[in-house]
């Protein structure tokens, strides 16, 4: 009688207990304890409806995770000092900014965190104003090192309101990239090319920088990942699109929305090395915001603008990544 073996060309492994789900799929054993053989498969990530924002807009800084995620500023045709916070299920109103703003980056948790840069009311233009967060109001602090220079479409990442990152900008030839720590802006090594309203994520140690606008291209698919010191160019994403979202770390991210056009319901994972389309948005939209519980997958996207524009949505969506499970395999 041939072996698996013989026929395959390799063995199958036997083990006295089943492994972790999520670390053996699509692998195939023998579980000797029960005279059976496993598989490790994984269900499909999805989104799912959450609760609605109390304001609609886009294009708004939001930081946090995905059950304790802060709001602030945002488009509402201009503008808005709004801020909100969510408990993983309902969203509350809190003490507005000082200045009200669009295009705008956050970075931090609801009980501390930082808003930078921006686009102000017509005909103002940009804006290099910082402020902090400590829970309750808003502080205006020092200035990004840009001033009002090409301070909208900026993208960041951080871990709290005393370490960010932020870089690149409108019109779309900034490669600036600076840090702040807590009371500063410091210019740190520029990213290699220039680029806006893509995605930032990541902490100021170990960024990401997807997709968004160059000078060449609206539609821009390039990434590239930040160690603390200098900016490396890596894998590209799948599709090109700007005022898209990205939550996550470099090892675990998301991209999810933006505008080709049309808007997009796209959303992209990130392990690492490459991406990965999977399920869409229920509702397409630009320029959302979003959160992500660490590496765990959990993550939400709310706001943003829809079709027909100018139209500002209030829908909250939950991603849950895939389930891992192990199935016993049937032998006939």
């Amino acid at each position: 009688m041939a072996t698996y073996k013989g026929i395959q060309g390799y063995s199958v492994q036997k083990l006295s207990d089943d492994p972790t789900a999520s670390e053996a799929v699509g692998q195939l054993w023998y579980n000797s304890t029960l005279g059976k053989f496993k598989i490790a498969v994984a269900g499909a990530g999805a989104w799912s409806s959450g609760s609605d924002m109390n304001t609609a807009r886009s294009i708004m800084a939001s930081s946090g995770v995905t059950t304790a995620a802060i709001t602030a500023g945002g488009q509402i045709a201009s503008g808005t000092v709004n801020a909100e916070t969510y408990d993983g299920s309902t969203w509350t109103e809190k003490n507005n900014l000082q200045t009200a703003r669009e295009n705008v980056q956050g970075v931090g948790s609801t009980t501390a965190c930082v808003v930078m840069a921006g686009w102000l009311n017509y005909p103002l233009g940009a804006t290099g104003k910082t402020e902090t967060w400590n829970g309750t109001s808003w502080t205006e602090v020092n200035p990004t090192v840009r001033g009002d220079a090409s301070s909208q479409g900026c993208l960041s990442a951080g871990a709290s309101s005393t370490s960010a990152l932020l870089w690149g900008g409108s019109p779309g030839t900034i490669t600036l990239c600076e840090t702040w720590d807590g009371t500063c802006w410091s210019e740190g090594n520029n990213i290699n090319l220039a680029v806006t309203q893509g995605a930032g994520f990541g902490i100021t140690t170990a960024a990401v920088s997807a997709a968004g606008e160059t000078p060449a291209s609206s539609n821009y698919t390039g990434v590239e990942t930040y160690d603390g010191t200098s900016w490396s160019e890596v894998n590209s994403c799948n599709t090109g699109r700007n005022k898209v979202t990205g939550t996550g770390t470099t090892t675990a991210g998301l991209i999810y929305g933006g505008e080709g056009p049309p808007f997009s319901a796209l959303t992209e994972k990130y392990d690492g090395t490459s991406w990965t389309e999977v399920g869409d948005l229920a509702t397409a939209r630009y320029g959302p915001g979003g959160a992500r519980r660490g590496t765990s997958g959990d993550t939400i996207c709310f706001g943003g603008m829809i079709s027909p524009a100018p139209t500002y949505t209030k829908t909250t969506e939950i991603w849950t990544d895939p389930v891992y499970t192990i199935k016993t395999v049937t032998v006939s």
